[in-house]
C-alpha cells in the first residue's frame, strides 16, 4: 500500500537469559552489585548499562554466552522476582564457597577469574572507573559464598514499524497521510529510537496504549 516503515532495525533485547532453562534473570542481579564474565574469566562491559543493549555485547563473547556472577546477599534480594524464583528452583543457580571452586565448577581460567576480582576491589578502594567506565563501592563487592547463572542474549520484540503521526495516522512514503488508516502499539513505529540501545521499560506498552487512545479517538465516528 506504500506505507512508510522506521526504525525496522530498533528492538528491545535481554543481556541475561539463563541457558539452557530459557528464564528470564532480572538485571536487578547486575544492578544491585553483580557482574558478568565471559568463557575466559573477564568481563567485557559496563553491567550497569542499559539491559537491552547487553544483549549483543553476550551475544559478541565465545560462545554467545556468559556467567552472571553475584552473592548472597544479591540472590535473596533476587528471590523478590517470580522469574528468578523459577529460574532457581530449576536448578540454574549455581553456588560456591570459593572463587576457586567457582572456576573449576564453571571450567573458567582460575588465574583470570582471580585477577577479575581483585581488580574490581582495587577500583572500589581507589574510587576509580574500570575501562569500560562502571564504579565499584567497598560496600557492593562481592563475597563468599558465591552464585553464577550461565546466560546468553535474547531478542524480544522489534520496536519499529509504520510510520504515524501524533494522531497515530499512518503516512505514505511520499510523507502523504492515509485517509482512514491508523496504527498503534507493535504495528507502529515505538519510541525506542532506531537501534537496541533507546529501550526503556514500558516503551511498547506506552506506544500500545497511547497510540492506541488516540487513534480511537481520532478514527471516524469515533
Amino acid at each position: 500500500m506504500g506505507a512508510s516503515l522506521k526504525d525496522l532495525g530498533a528492538c528491545q533485547g535481554h543481556g541475561s537469559l539463563a541457558m539452557p532453562h530459557q528464564t528470564l534473570i532480572t538485571w536487578a542481579v547486575m544492578m544491585r552489585g553483580g557482574v558478568q564474565v565471559n568463557s575466559e574469566g573477564r568481563r567485557f562491559s559496563n553491567e550497569h548499562g542499559g539491559y537491552s543493549e547487553q544483549a549483543a555485547k553476550v551475544l559478541a563473547q565465545p560462545g554467545g554466552i556468559a556467567w552472571n556472577l553475584f552473592d548472597r546477599r544479591i540472590h535473596q534480594a533476587a528471590l523478590e522476582f517470580e522469574d528468578y524464583r523459577n529460574a532457581h528452583i530449576a536448578g540454574a543457580v549455581r553456588t560456591f564457597d570459593t572463587l576457586e571452586d567457582m572456576a573449576i565448577g564453571l571450567g573458567l581460567p582460575q588465574e583470570a577469574l582471580l585477577d577479575t576480582f581483585a581488580e574490581m576491589h582495587a577500583l572500589a578502594e581507589s574510587g576509580e572507573a574500570d575501562g569500560f567506565g562502571r564504579c565499584f563501592s567497598l560496600e557492593d563487592l562481592l563475597s563468599a559464598p558465591y552464585h553464577a547463572i550461565k546466560v546468553t542474549g535474547a531478542l524480544f520484540h522489534t520496536q519499529g514499524g509504520l510510520e504515524v503521526t501524533p494522531q497515530a495516522r499512518v503516512l505514505r512514503q511520499d510523507g502523504s497521510v492515509f485517509p482512514n488508516l491508523f496504527a498503534a502499539g507493535g504495528a507502529a513505529r515505538g519510541v525506542s529510537g532506531s537501534g537496541d540501545s533507546g529501550y526503556l521499560s514500558g516503551n511498547g506498552l506506552l506506544s500500545a496504549v497511547v497510540l492506541g487512545a488516540i487513534a480511537g479517538r481520532e478514527a471516524p465516528g469515533s
